[in-house]
């Protein structure tokens, strides 16, 4: 029998993982983990002991090294980290509970994905076994296992028949995290499955709880990372609109469509319940605009009756004319009105004060925007307690805790979304609800709002995305008939000093995901540290929010409403002068760096940090500026980008990049920026495989620099034109290109030149299959070269040599030519060359029949293309080490 999952849940099986574990014996170990954010799997300790080789293979099959973070063996619970696997950036991590053995229940929605020995596939002898996953569905009694504080899942999904053997035939599901799932639908990981008994039947998995194990650690960086300061307790009894009589209630009614948020709720319920004898508790639940903090609130209000049985009274602050009239508010939610409320303000404070006292009391102090407006209502004996909403921190707020309220991520705005719309309308066009909650980007008001829309005009989830598409008409069409999201940030916004709020309005010219104080402040036209200050008070506005250090982020809804207030506050030509400043910013940088001498070949170390942080900001700034016809800028900012992006080996960046610019070029009459930048087009299309589309950019290369009458120019083209019919198995045809150009170097005496195409002409020798003539090329050019006492070309034309004499099977003159080369690469700091240097190497050792030293030299290799971020060879390099013989790491 299968359960029915929710979304989250069948999301959440594609983490199940395979642990290997190679022993000091050599044989392999198969047990199961899973991945619960991020680089992190969870597994179980005995999976991971005394382990020689640990992998972590995922359902794909791909295979990654891993490390031991953590081991507790008493609990067997062990935690790993997966470094080399960039696809795990940014994993959201899973939600933990512990179960509650307080009260004896059954928790019947659970569940586990692991990799058992009876699902074990036929491999090729020496490799590691390779299992099928298996789902469990089953319950945890919590009554079970007390004494050992173990848990148990009765599964109802059995494995095969164990033949009499005493062996469990669930043996390697060891290690995989079990869920149990709440009231709501959502799921909680609980447990880690640590053995399998065969004497106790096929139907029970022993299951380590995680409790002690998330108490002893949440205090590390990685327990901060995946939340194990806050566990949920399960199981969770069902929500009710009216659990707990209170003596003074003023809350509005309980959503039934209330969504997630339950970390929040019970970081805030710990904090408000846990002193309350002792101090007034207060917790700010802070937030922008729209992100549910009054919801949230109310839903905190409601679940806290059982402790609150006195009072729960909500006031909206930013309704009341003064603190007086909140007070009154609260007085009259006690029951106090007319003449019988104290005249005297004195009295009136006294007997708010002595009204708190009487009972355990909850006041929501609503849509708080300054710390002044509190103040005189926050308690001053124990036993009550304080939750303000607000737009800002009200960081001078004294003894508050502060929770942040983010955005829903994905899954958890379309669970909101089709509890709204309904499950049969998100089941039929399931694809346009998810984009519908992307483009709201998980703000609950946008949320609600388009979801009511739905429901009440019962329209297409297809037609109402396609309305929504249109980014001019998205912020009208999120009004509703009471609210609107432009109406709750109009308010943000009014709250703002002119000068701030100009800075606002210029965020929406940036076209990047994320901005730093820097780019912000040329766009503005101020200084930077007047630009660090508006930014601050931004962020404390929750108009735009700090995605890390120096760098902040802009919701997309905000930065649609930036965009309008710019339209209708400021002329066309100040918008445009705006836009022109923020390409510039990007361009001087840029130039500055690459201009420098051999930048392009080894880039500035700065310039490379920094394109790490902003080169998709870079690329949107650059499609923006070339939909504004920006053609200049786009010409200055796609040539800077050539040498980085080419260290980096980004090849599909690099073609989308000088795609715009070949356009712009010629736009501009530009012809030598169009030559160069249909020449860096052409040989990223070269190198995507996409040659069809490569002929008629050299076409048109060569109509180009024959019309610039630069014979230089025109020789480095048809090299390249060469390089390309080498690309088409044409070496013979390439060579008459190569003849060409090199006749045009001799005329024009360029030495350079002439040993710059000799490498060429030997990559058309050896395609030929005659690596003698390569290298005869070769070592004509080489001896150029050190008569022009040029070290850069020594070493060009050395590394290439190389290549020949591994193919001519002259191992040795190959591995003594290519040292020279590796060192020079290793003195300038060429992480992108050196990589190059050691990939040969290791191809020179591998084809020499010496796999033991070839995995060395690859791995270095491997080593500084993830350093460099340089995926698609990361990949070839990878490959290369996976097909070395498995014992090649050590000498015969």
């Amino acid at each position: 029998m299968v359960s029915r999952t929710s979304p989250e849940e069948s999301e959440l099986t594609n983490r199940a993982v395979e642990v290997l574990r190679r022993g000091p014996g050599g044989g392999w170990h198969v047990g199961s983990g899973f991945l619960v954010g991020g680089r992190w799997v969870l597994s179980a300790a005995h999976n991971v002991l005394d382990a020689a080789t640990l992998l972590v293979r995922r359902v794909d099959e791909s295979e990654h090294p891993a490390e031991t973070v953590m081991v507790d063996e008493a609990a067997d619970i062990a935690l790993l980290a997966v470094p080399g696997d960039p696809s795990l950036d940014g994993l959201r991590p899973i939600r933990f509970a512990r179960v509650d053995r307080s009260r004896i229940t059954v928790i019947d929605r659970c569940w586990t994905v692991g990799f058992p020995r009876w699902k074990e596939r036929e491999r090729q002898p020496r490799t590691v076994p390779l299992r099928e996953s298996a789902q469990v569905d089953g319950e945890i009694p919590t009554g079970s296992n007390l004494r050992t504080n173990l848990l148990e899942l009765r599964s109802r999904s059995m494995p095969r028949s164990s033949s009499g053997r005493g062996l469990s035939e669930w043996q390697g599901m060891s290690g995989a995290v079990v869920f149990a799932g709440s009231p709501a639908g959502d799921a909680f990981a609980v447990g880690v499955v640590t053995e399998h008994h065969a004497a106790q039947g096929s139907s029970v998995l022993t299951v380590a709880p995680l409790d002690r194990w998330a108490d002893a650690v949440q205090a590390t960086p990685w327990g901060r990372e995946l939340g194990l300061d806050v566990l949920i307790d399960l199981p969770r009894p069902a929500a009710t609109a009216a659990a707990f009589p209170s003596g003074h209630m003023n809350l509005r009614r309980s959503l039934p469509d209330f969504t997630d948020r339950d970390e929040t709720i019970e970081k805030a319920k710990a904090l408000l319940t846990d002193r309350l004898t002792e101090t007034c508790p207060l917790v700010v639940l802070h937030g922008m605009a729209g992100v549910g903090k009054t919801e949230l609130a109310n839903e905190l209000a409601h679940r806290l009756g059982a402790t609150f049985t006195h009072a729960r009274i909500r006031v909206d602050v930013a309704a009341a004319a003064t603190a007086d009239a909140a007070m009154v508010e609260v007085l009259a939610a006690f029951g106090l009105s007319g003449d019988e409320l104290p005249r005297d303000p004195g009295q009136r404070r006294r007997e708010y004060q002595s009204r708190l006292r009487q009972g355990p009391s909850l006041l929501l102090l609503d849509n708080v925007s300054e710390a002044r407006q509190a103040a005189p209502l926050l308690p001053g004996s124990p036993g009550t307690a304080v939750i303000v909403t607000s737009r800002t921190t009200l960081a001078s707020v004294d003894g508050a805790d502060r929770l942040r309220l983010d955005p829903l991520p994905d899954p958890d705005g379309l669970r909101l979304f089709e509890r709204i719309v309904g499950t049969d309308a998100v089941d039929g066009d399931r694809s346009s609800a998810g984009r519908i909650v992307q483009l709201l980007a998980g703000l609950p008001l946008a949320i609600r709002i388009a979801a009511a829309q739905l429901v009440m005009r019962r329209g297409s989830l297809a037609r109402y995305l396609s309305d929504l598409m249109d980014e001019t008409r998205r912020m009208s069409r999120l009004e509703g008939e009471d609210r609107g999201v432009r109406g709750s940030f109009e308010l943000s916004y009014r709250s703002l000093r002119p000068e701030t709020a100009r800075l606002f309005r210029h965020l929406g010219v940036l076209a990047g995901r994320d901005f730093t104080a820097g780019v912000v402040a040329r766009t503005g036209g101020v200084d930077e540290e007047d630009a660090e200050r508006m930014l601050g008070e931004l962020t404390d506005r929750h108009l735009i929010e700090v995605a890390g250090e120096d760098r902040y982020r802009l919701h997309d809804l905000l930065r649609l409403y930036a965009k309008e207030r710019l339209a209708d506050e400021e002329p066309p030509s100040d918008r445009r002068d705006a836009f022109r400043r923020s390409l510039t910013w990007y361009g001087d940088l840029l130039h500055g760096w690459m201009s420098r001498p051999g930048a392009h070949e080894q880039p500035p170390a700065e310039a490379i940090a920094w394109f790490a942080h902003e080169s998709l900001n870079v690329q949107a700034s650059l499609r923006a500026a070339a939909n504004a016809e920006e053609h200049g800028l786009v010409v200055r900012i796609a040539e800077s980008l050539y040498g980085l992006l080419f260290y980096r080996a980004h090849w599909e960046e690099m073609e989308a990049v000088k795609d715009l610019a070949v356009g712009a070029a010629e736009r501009a009459g530009d012809a030598p920026a169009e030559l160069g930048s249909l020449i860096h087009l052409a040989e990223a299309r070269r190198i995507l495989g996409r040659a069809a589309e490569v002929l008629p950019l050299y076409e048109r290369a060569l109509e180009v620099v024959r019309s610039m009458d630069d014979p230089g120019k025109e020789a480095w083209v048809l090299t390249h034109f060469g390089d390309f019919q080498c690309d088409l198995g044409r070496p013979e045809q390439a060579l008459d290109r190569y003849a060409e150009a090199q006749a045009i170097y001799r005329a024009r005496g360029d030495a350079a030149g002439e040993i710059w195409l000799a490498a060429h002409i030997a990559d058309a020798h050896r395609q030929r299959g005659r690596h003698a003539d390569a290298a005869r090329v070769l070592e004509h050019a080489m001896a150029m070269a050190e008569r022009r006492d040029d070290r850069d070309e020594v070493v060009w034309c050395a590394w290439h040599l190389a290549l020949a004499y591994d193919g001519l099977g002259r191992f040795a003159d190959a591995e003594e030519v290519l040292g020279p080369a590796i060192e020079f690469h290793r003195e300038i700091e060429n992480k992108a060359g050196l990589a190059t240097m050691l990939c040969i190497l290791g191809d020179v050792h591998r084809h020499a029949g010496r796999p033991f030293e070839a995995r060395p030299a690859y791995s270095e290799a491997l080593d500084l293309l993830i350093e460099i971020d340089a995926p698609s060879r990361v990949r070839e390099v990878r490959e290369l080490l996976a097909n070395l013989p498995r014992d090649s790491g050590h000498r015969p």
